[in-house]
């Protein structure tokens, strides 16, 4: 199932906000060579007069296009070069503080023009949100309003992450991942992994605004439906704030208790099409935005849920980019059942597919700027008496993920992404019985390794509840006296005499002997001989339970017309297994 595509958006006009066009402060940036023009400019704080680090810096022209672009370095400063003589105006604006412009500038050929903005502090005001929580859903709010003061701020933050994204102003590693989840528990029943490192564009790409808009969020492509999510391209787009509304929200409880939400949906005139509604989160302390999260809207009533949608997250790097440090998107697996009701076929959901991903390292002008932990799982395996038990194999079901305990029965798997994990636990000595232990289910967390344990059951607990199904051979099971049945368990393999291949579908008979105690000590055997029979499985193995121990047991296999001698044994402990492998040699043709 394809979730993005890596389409370039074309440049545009950005609402309620200058075009972004890119450059880089304090180097020769991007223009034809026609003057040697210089603005030099510095951004300081209004209160405290130091320097405002990562400030979005625009130069206008005189109608009040873009010219350049950049962000303020460690001093406050930007630079611009190389452009046409003429007018121009220079725009700063910082989240959390009021936007800042210069007077005209008359840039003239060969001049360096110095200027100084100061930015005076503005900062959210939780006062009011009660009230403005309950204004109606407005398309564009006007100035003024506490919902524009809330969108100006997040919209900062998202021009300021597509500044840095076309900038390619870091070098990350990421991972991208994509799994399967089950319906109702949100259990991982499947997961690939993929990393990359190099200077590179954010993987979190979505398609073109006017598309989307256009076709919706949600696309048929050959009986799978491809999902879209809004990327701050999107999400600062003419056509989008047109046609989606915005309100406030109060952050309640959870990771949103104390930050201010700005809630989009799609207008009314949009129904009839499949469109994202969602929130921006932000932290009124910093006026910064931590996340996105979406859900799709209009979609066909039969896989409407609430679990469909998906997560943005945003984050300030110390020299003042933005960058997007984990998304991820999760889908519907959909399919058809017959609808008893209104005849025909419906769709519905059988579980969801999620694939995002996570910036693990970001590093900037040769430092490590952002180390972001993936979560993992550790923990210790002991025996059915306490013990540490080594050689215990430990996977994540679904993943290509596996580890053995070491001597102390300790084991660690990282590099997991943040979900719940099905962990199984095989102990080889009891693998060869049948023994799968049902996984357990930890969940995991980004930058913490979770803590299991597991207590391997013994071999007879475990052969006990595997025993197979078996048939009586003799006399009626449940009438024999009770020196005649037992605990003990038998445990085996039926192969080829030759080539030591297993041989499934052998008919195997367990037979003994009643014994009959009389007074003065002596015993008589009954010459009624009694037994189970049972067959092996597709490797060849056979398991009995309940049979008497310290009696003399006689095993026979039958297998294509080939029956053997029979083999004798027997089981001495009380409630004790024995393993035992019978070979059979099968007439062949000659040669």
């Amino acid at each position: 199932m394809r979730l993005f595509r890596s389409i370039r958006p074309g440049c545009r006009r950005r609402a309620s906000g200058p075009e972004v066009t890119g450059a880089l402060a304090w180097l020769l940036l991007a223009g034809s060579p026609v003057g040697a023009q210089t603005v030099s400019t510095q951004v300081l704080s209004r209160e405290t007069s130091q320097p405002v680090v990562g400030a979005l810096v625009y130069l206008l022209d005189d109608s009040g296009a873009v010219v350049r672009t950049a962000l303020t370095d460690e001093r406050g400063r930007v630079l611009f070069l190389r452009f046409p003589a003429g007018s121009y105006r220079v725009r700063a604006e910082m989240i959390g503080m009021a936007t800042g412009e210069s007077n005209l500038l008359e840039a003239r050929v060969g001049a360096t023009l110095h200027e100084e903005i100061r930015l005076d502090a503005r900062p959210i005001r939780l006062e009011g949100i009660a009230v403005a929580v309950d204004e109606r859903c407005r398309v564009r709010p006007a100035e003024g309003l506490l919902t524009a003061q809330v969108w100006d701020e997040a919209r900062k933050a998202l021009a300021t992450a597509v500044f840095t994204d076309e900038q390619r102003l870091y070098r990350y590693q990421t991972m991208l991942y994509e799994r399967d989840l089950d319906r109702n528990t949100r259990v991982i029943r499947r997961e690939n992994q993929s990393r990359r490192e190099a200077n590179m564009r954010s993987p979190f790409r979505s398609r073109p605004a006017e598309e989307l808009i256009d076709r919706g969020f949600v696309e048929p492509s050959g009986g799978v439906d491809l999902y879209f999510a809004p990327d701050a391209n999107v999400l600062l787009s003419d056509v989008f704030l047109d046609s989606h509304c915005f309100r406030l929200r109060r952050g309640e409880r959870g990771e949103t208790a104390g930050l201010i939400g700005l809630a989009f949906e799609p207008t009314s005139e949009r129904r009839r099409i499949i469109d994202v509604a969602g929130t921006l989160w932000l932290d009124p302390a910093s006026s910064e935005l931590r996340w996105l999260e979406y859900r799709y809207a209009n979609l066909d009533p039969d896989i409407r849920s609430d679990e469909i949608g998906g997560r943005v997250e945003f984050q300030r790097m110390p020299e003042g980019g933005w960058i997007v440090p984990e998304w991820w998107i999760r889908m519907p697996r959909v399919a058809l059942q017959t609808d008893g009701f209104r005849g025909g076929r419906r769709r519905y959901v059988v579980g969801f597919r999620e694939a995002g991903g996570m910036v693990l390292d970001v590093q900037g002008a040769g430092r490590a700027l952002r180390h972001r932990g993936t979560g993992g799982i550790e923990g210790v395996v002991r025996d059915s008496l306490g013990s540490a038990l080594e050689g215990v194999r430990v996977d994540i079901v679904g993943a290509a993920q596996e580890v053995v305990t070491d001597s102390a029965g300790w084991f660690e798997i990282s590099g997991l992404v943040e979900g719940i994990y099905r962990v199984r636990f095989v102990d080889p000595r009891l693998e060869a019985y049948g023994y799968s232990p049902e996984p357990l289910t930890p969940a995991v967390f980004n930058g913490e390794m979770t803590h299991v344990e597991f207590d391997m059951p013994s071999a007879a607990s475990v052969l006990t509840d595997v025993c197979s199904e078996v048939r009586m051979v003799g006399p009626e099971w449940e009438n024999l006296p009770p020196q005649a049945k037992g605990t003990g368990i038998l445990v085996g393999w039926v192969r080829d005499a030759v080539t030591d291949e297993p041989l499934p579908g052998a008919v195997v008979r367990v037979l003994s002997y009643r014994y009959e105690f009389r007074p003065g000590g002596a015993s008589v055997i009954d010459r009624g001989m009694f037994g189970v029979q049972t067959t092996t499985d597709e490797e060849g193995v056979y398991r009995v339970c309940r049979l008497p121990e310290r009696e003399l047991l006689t095993v026979v296999v039958v297998y294509e017309g080939v029956e053997t001698e029979g083999d004798t044994l027997k089981i001495m402990e009380i409630g004790g297994a024995r393993e035992h492998t019978v070979r059979v040699i099968r007439d062949r043709p000659e040669r």
